[in-house]
């Protein structure tokens, strides 16, 4: 017998968890923090909660397939189909597995930037990386952030920044806080 551990509590968590994220991408490199769930799945860190917050029977998701067992409970849960990253409206990596790269990953169209995906990455700390300076809508002049990153990351986010208004937006995750880097952000090595 397999048991299905609990989503989101309740309404108002899923508010709560939803609204950190919409912060997140407003205020790029400004951490929020999402509430804590009740219970995980093992191995999996209680930033999913955001994942389960932003999904729906209306989207698609993907993940590396190492984490198989996780589609039985993101279905139960938010009624989402699983697909291939390079076909998911979002995508989850979590530490430790392989980022897909941002230019296999949907951009969106001209006309409807707004089916491009979205890239939920777990990453060790937000601070302790390479500094990276940030500038853009939402941010008043620049913010400075340091989260420990791979190194392709800001290269391949730089090359997509062509793309605008399509292109691929981004949420660190680091244990129950989020960074959020909308495809507007221009990110730059300082």
């Amino acid at each position: 017998m397999t048991v299905m551990f609990p989503g989101l509590r309740d309404s108002h968590e899923a508010q709560h968890t939803f609204r950190a994220l919409l912060n997140a991408l407003a205020n790029p490199g400004r951490p929020q923090t999402l509430p804590i769930p009740e219970r995980m799945p093992d191995g999996y860190p209680p930033s999913m909660i955001g994942l389960l917050s932003l999904l729906d029977a209306t989207v698609t998701v993907g993940f590396p397939e190492a984490l198989s067992d996780l589609d039985r409970w993101l279905v139960f849960h938010t009624g989402t189909s699983v697909v291939p990253m390079e076909r998911a409206d979002f995508i989850y990596v979590p530490q430790g597995q392989a980022r897909p790269a941002l230019s296999s990953l949907r951009p969106g169209a001209l006309d409807a930037p707004e089916t491009s995906a979205t890239l939920l990455l777990e990453i060790p700390s937000f601070s302790g990386g390479r500094a990276l300076e940030l500038s853009g809508p939402g941010i008043q002049s620049s913010e400075i952030i340091t989260p420990v990153l791979d190194p392709g990351l800001v290269s391949e986010w730089q090359r997509q920044s062509g793309l605008f208004p399509r292109g691929v937006d981004i949420f660190l995750l680091c244990s129950t806080d989020v960074i959020g880097l909308p495809r507007s952000t221009a990110i730059r090595e300082v």
